[in-house]
């Protein structure tokens, strides 16, 4: 058995990629959606007792930097509710990274005594969650480490020797503000001191095989994560980036996980086989290279353009040449067309996706698509389908609305339909 101390270091504060991951992570939003959100904070919320206050600093930034005056508000407000024990020094987050721009200070709350406790019955519900996020990733970045007393239990079994440790907290350090799961420690804690010499009673054998899995597929916290690594883009281009990918079908959400469609494989095979320097992902971030020396003045823009223009333009005329037609196929749904009894097909228009006969112009027939859940009215039997408001609100109705009024916005559980088709 062997004791030893460790240290779980503070976390640093949000820049725009890292708020975007955790936002994904914890509060499942959208890149875009957390965009949104932290722009609304920014901007300025009306908050009763304040009028339209900004909440937020200014939220695409790829720096870590936290001005003076807003450590010593920091170090104050962790003094006076924390403790003095509890006041750290922050990290230097840029030291290390190369491309940061540094224009612009971390994103952190203006005002650190504005809590998220005193505003929660002020904000909306998405607004809230996010900026207690990025307060409590402030206030605990200003904060000491979290240090444990770890303990390492060797057990021999016959030939066999089972190794184990176990922690225990001596100093919670940042994580007295809520750290996030991730900054929390996972370790297995000791009910009883284990002394050394001492027997374990075997209470439960189990055995579990492992097999080596896939690279996992693509989030959009994960894509965030990997386009920062590689300097493709900026803090303001991976919402859009992400949010265009998905409009122009290229690749798919089902629940968190990124797929690429068969248009997007098409694209990409054409893109690679006739412009293999610009799909390289080593371009982009070689133009930002580029571009950080002109606003430097050690490049001339023009040059840039001599050398890139004339090898772009005659890639895209041999491309014009080559290139076919390319047609992808519509997928097939299990819906008949009522007129002519062709399977219709999946659309998709201004609005979304809808079913379509595939005999278009000879037969013109057009259906909403509907998102089935798998349940049932309970009041007629019909399906219960996703539907949305004008404004875009989600909310859960039978498919045959008009003719059957049930409604509810949270997702029904099938023992709530039971109940109600009983009372019915």
């Amino acid at each position: 058995m062997k004791k030893s101390e460790h240290i779980r270091k503070a976390p640093l504060p949000f820049t725009t990629s890292t708020l975007q991951q955790e936002a994904s992570r914890t509060l499942n939003f959208s890149t875009q959606k957390t965009m949104r959100l932290a722009q609304q904070l920014y901007e300025g919320v009306s908050v009763k007792g304040y009028g339209t206050v900004a909440l937020i600093t200014y939220l695409r930034t790829d720096s870590t930097r936290i001005s003076q005056e807003a450590l010593s508000a920091a170090d104050a407000y962790v003094s006076e509710v924390y403790g003095a024990q509890y006041i750290g020094k922050l990290r230097d987050g840029n030291q290390n990274k190369q491309n940061v721009q540094d224009a612009h200070e971390a994103i952190r709350p203006t005002d650190v005594t504005r809590t998220p406790v005193e505003l929660k019955d002020l904000l909306p519900r998405d607004l809230f969650r996010l900026y207690q996020l990025i307060w409590r990733r402030f206030v605990a970045a200003v904060m000491k480490e979290a240090r444990y007393e770890t303990t390492t239990v060797k057990v021999a079994a016959g030939r066999h020797l089972f190794t184990f440790s176990a922690s225990r907290t001596l100093f919670d350090g940042f994580l007295a503000v809520g750290g996030s799961d991730e900054e929390k420690s996972d370790n297995i804690r000791l009910t009883k001191e284990v002394e050394e010499g001492s027997e374990a009673a075997l209470e439960k054998l189990s055995g579990e095989k492992h097999f080596t899995q896939p690279p996992a597929h693509f989030t959009e916290a994960s894509l965030v994560k990997t386009l920062e690594e590689l300097g493709i883009g900026r803090p303001s281009t991976y919402a859009p980036t992400i949010t265009l990918l998905l409009n122009r079908r290229y690749v798919t959400k089902e629940k968190k996980n990124l797929y690429v469609t068969e248009l997007g494989d098409v694209v990409n095979n054409m893109m690679v086989e006739n412009f293999p320097t610009i799909v390289d992902v080593n371009f982009t971030a070689t133009v930002e290279s580029l571009l950080d020396g002109v606003e430097e003045g050690k490049v001339e823009w023009k040059s840039i353009i001599r050398n890139f223009y004339p090898d772009l333009d005659a890639a895209v005329m041999e491309a014009e040449k080559k290139l076919d037609k390319v047609e992808v196929k519509d997928e097939v749904s299990d819906v008949p067309c009522e007129l002519c009894g062709r399977m219709m097909v999946y659309k998709y228009g201004p609005h979304g996706k809808f079913l379509a006969c595939p005999g278009f112009p000879e037969c013109r027939n057009t259906k909403p698509y509907y998102e089935k859940i798998g349940l049932q009215c309970p009041k007629c039997g019909g399906d219960i389908v996703v539907r949305r408001t004008r404004k875009g609100r989600r909310y859960y109705g039978c498919i045959h609305n008009p003719d059957c009024d049930y409604m509810v916005w949270q997702k029904p559980k099938e023992s709530e339909l039971s109940e109600l088709k009983q009372e019915s």
